[in-house]
């Protein structure tokens, strides 16, 4: 049981990067079909991104309590 203690983050965090990965191939390649919108440019799309991982994570450690 200790090692499968010390395992699950490791792997949580691996699939969580994963699917971070998937989602932002999934978009780019979406962004692309139709071309950048002004406000998905640059800095902004860094804010954007950095509070959705935020809620994500927020929301993830809700449904873990």
């Amino acid at each position: 049981m200790k090692d499968a203690a010390k395992l699950f983050p490791i792997a949580l965090q691996e699939l969580i990067e994963i699917g971070e990965k998937a989602r932002k191939q999934r978009e780019d390649r979406e962004r692309a079909e139709r071309g950048a919108l002004p406000r998905e440019t640059g800095a902004c799309m860094q804010v954007a991104c950095k509070e959705k991982q935020a809620k994500q994570l927020q929301l993830h450690l809700q449904t873990r309590i």
